[in-house]
């Protein structure tokens, strides 16, 4: 029994070896720095490499950056039908686990690659444990793929808030599912009600005068959900300022870019207990969720932002819903 229980051990710490306690994960692993090649050609290889894997690339788009940032930021948004049937086997809830992402972007040492860990995202929104072999097996795919195809130094490092658990504790965090915040609930739960809503909310985005932008939608119907990912370039930039603020230097100035992986935000229309229902995740949760390093202070000076991005993204969503 110990032999068994050492070798577990042993392959969970080979696996995720820039892990120093395994149970500890990055909301973000770092997988290159100072990738070889231009933006564009190093932005070309990730997809590349995801869509050899397996992966189905959703939107691939350019991020904002900080005020007097003339650094670039990219974000390919990827899923894969059997991820997603992984992921969705757990509710419809579990959508906020979907797709994954991955960000390219530039710093003061050159051209960079990160991607969303599933290892600390899956266990907060899901389950703590449940999902353990799949998300560890899913980014150490995702990191090794990156890495063979992008050349550059490997990283392979955690990145972002650092944690133990999955639930996110402190001012604004607690229980994920205590969290979704509904827009706007449907009096059925048919298929042509879950088309229509979406459709709705949809038409909403694309309409908004205040630059938000749909970035992708992703039609997991056959589950029930659909998915919407939408973003808008100055939220982004304001979001990374604040990120890396306390790491900032005279010789790094935008560290926090290195989080454009936490968007697109997530707009998910699905059917729960007889009815189609439009929700979003809080927005200080979320701002929380991946972007909890920043630091309380951060989030001190910064208060109004979460509110005033959840009531434009409600204002546009409820748009055309009546």
């Amino acid at each position: 029994m110990r032999r068994k229980t050492f070798l577990f051990i042993f392959l969970t710490l080979f696996m995720f070896a820039s892990v120093s306690f395994a149970a500890e994960y990055g909301v973000y692993v770092k997988v290159i720095e100072k990738a070889h090649g231009s933006f564009d050609e190093v932005s070309s290889k990730v997809e590349s490499a995801l869509k050899n894997a397996g992966w189905e690339i959703l939107a691939t788009y350019n991020s904002g950056v900080p005020d007097g940032c003339r650094f670039r930021c990219r974000v390919i948004v990827f899923s894969s039908p059997a991820y997603a049937k992984s992921i969705m086997s757990n509710g419809v809830k579990a959508a906020f686990a979907l797709p994954l992402r991955a960000g390219i972007y530039e710093d003061e040492t050159g051209i960079n690659v990160a991607v969303l860990n599933p290892a600390s995202i899956n266990r907060t929104i899901i389950h703590e444990t449940k999902l353990n072999d799949l998300s560890l097996s899913t980014i150490n795919s995702i990191v090794d793929g990156i890495a063979k195809a992008a050349p550059g130094n490997i990283a392979k490092k955690q990145i972002g808030e650092i944690r133990s658990k999955g639930k996110v504790g402190g001012m604004g965090g607690g229980d994920f599912l205590g969290k979704i915040a509904e827009v706007y609930t449907a009096s059925d739960n048919s298929d042509a009600t879950l088309k229509r809503v979406a459709e709705n909310v949809k038409k909403g985005i694309l309409e908004n005068k205040k630059n938000w932008k749909l970035i992708y939608t992703y039609d997991l119907s056959p589950y029930g959900d659909i998915i919407l990912g939408v973003t808008e370039s100055k939220t982004e930039g304001r979001a990374f300022s604040i990120a890396g603020e306390k790491r900032s230097s005279d010789s790094y100035r935008f560290p926090g870019i290195d989080h454009n992986a936490a968007f697109p935000i997530e707009i998910i229309v699905y059917k729960d207990k007889g009815r189609v229902k439009v929700v979003t995740l809080n927005e200080m949760y979320r701002m929380k969720l991946y972007f909890e390093d920043a630091g309380m202070w951060a989030f001190m000076k910064n208060m109004r932002m979460p509110g005033q991005i959840q009531d434009e993204i409600i204002e546009m969503v409820k748009a055309n819903l009546k």
